[in-house]
């Protein structure tokens, strides 16, 4: 079978590209540029090069549909947000003999809009954080009187946000106090349209991964993040696979049983240490940067993907996994800590991380039994030494400044 992948820069199109690989499928690679870390795997048949579907989406999917009749394509794995809702958007143009394996259009904007999806989550009793529902700025004015528990976290509705022939990409942002919160919303285009502002929660984050099939799971995967890029929240950049939470498998069912869900999704939760009750952080209607994890502790969610959709009958096939295995990204272990030295006098948000020395373990601990790594596989090592010769001409650009015309 011949597959494009997307988003060949990223982490999980790579941990993509290798499964389907190492399953016997013919696997080609897209991205900005054609040399990135997936098209650099053995497991990569070939490599194209396409437009930005951030900046240029209308170029962008020509390019694809080039690509599809160029390469004989028969399957199409859109691997980011912005790559989804580009090819949704042509759905038609493609012809009905390629499959394109990501939820339609419908269903990425029912999970993907964070207005409604906690209005949503309210609805069929899923726990979230106490939230403000701000439909723009001069809705925040009327209500931002109301707050009076800082610091908060503010979410805008979408992560992408399409303006005219401009993405704006979208951030979840914090506010230790009213003067930072009226800031925000004065000087962020993004919350300029819908968004959340809500209490933040402090306890485990943990992220459950599945294969939906409109009603029910038919695989499951949980990890919990011990490190992650920024320190205040952000990616993973070490996690460990956790047992299976019953309170959240059964929340992620109810909210994704709600829209009809078909396809992979992480759920994000986080566990508030006052009440202990599991609370909704967002849900990602994709591959997610820590896949690797799940390949790794014996859930192979892209070749599960794969079937899906093929066989289109799929029966439920939740498997076990190994508990306490662990994921590292060498690069992002790094930079969490070069961010932790740099701001080590203005950290405001109140969360617990590990000590710079404990950072550092994880760091040179290369020896821990039940690890594997994000890019860094002894056999397949063309991704890794694609990324540390970027790593390192990303560190002299910074250390030589802005070039002078």
């Amino acid at each position: 079978m011949r597959i494009l992948v997307t988003d060949g820069e990223t982490r999980s199109a790579l941990a993509v590209t290798r499964s389907l690989g190492r399953r016997g499928c013919d696997v080609f690679v897209a991205g900005e540029v054609t040399g990135n870390i997936s098209s650099y795997s053995k497991f990569c048949k070939g490599s194209f090069q396409t437009p930005s579907a951030m900046t240029n989406g209308e170029k962008y999917c020509e390019r694809i549909v080039d690509i599809i009749s160029e390469g004989k394509i028969e399957i199409v794995f859109p691997i980011t947000e912005q790559s989804i809702f580009q090819l949704n958007s042509i759905r038609d143009k493609i012809s009905q003999e390629v499959i394109l394996a990501c939820p339609s259009r419908k269903d990425m904007d029912a999970v993907s809009n964070k207005y409604r999806l906690f209005q949503l989550a309210e609805e069929v009793d899923v726990p979230i954080p106490e939230t403000t529902y701000v439909k723009g700025i001069e809705d925040f004015f009327q209500k931002e009187s109301e707050l009076y528990s800082f610091p908060v976290v503010v979410k805008p509705a979408y992560s992408k946000i399409n303006s005219g022939d401009q993405v704006i990409a979208a951030s979840v942002m914090y506010a230790c106090d009213r003067d930072e919160l009226i800031n925000l919303y004065e000087t962020k285009p993004a919350l300029r349209y819908p968004s959340l502002i809500q209490e933040l929660i402090v306890g485990e984050g943990t992220g459950l991964f599945t294969l939906f099939d409109a009603d029910h799971h038919l695989m499951l995967f949980s990890h919990r993040r011990l490190l992650e890029k920024p320190p205040s929240g952000g990616v993973s950049v070490v996690s460990e696979s956790v047992p299976l939470d019953p309170e959240m498998v059964k929340a992620a069912e109810r909210l994704l049983s709600a829209v009809q869900w078909r396809g992979v999704a992480m759920v994000e939760f986080k566990r508030d240490v006052r009440d202990g009750r599991a609370k909704l952080m967002e849900i990602n209607g994709r591959f997610w940067g820590s896949l690797q994890l799940a390949v790794s502790s014996g859930v192979d969610f892209p070749a599960h993907c794969l079937d899906y959709y093929i066989n289109n009958r799929p029966t439920c096939v939740i498997a076990d996994y190994g508990v306490g295995y662990k994921l590292k990204w060498f690069f992002g272990i790094l930079d969490h800590l070069i961010i932790r030295i740099k701001n080590r006098n203005s950290v405001k948000i109140p969360i617990e991380v590990p000590t710079c020395w404990q950072v550092v373990g994880e760091l040179l601990n290369i020896r821990e039994t039940n690890t594997s790594y994000d890019v860094y596989d002894s056999k397949d090592m063309k991704p890794f030494m694609l990324e540390v010769v970027s790593y390192i001409s990303g560190l002299l650009r910074v250390q030589r400044g802005p070039t002078k015309s």
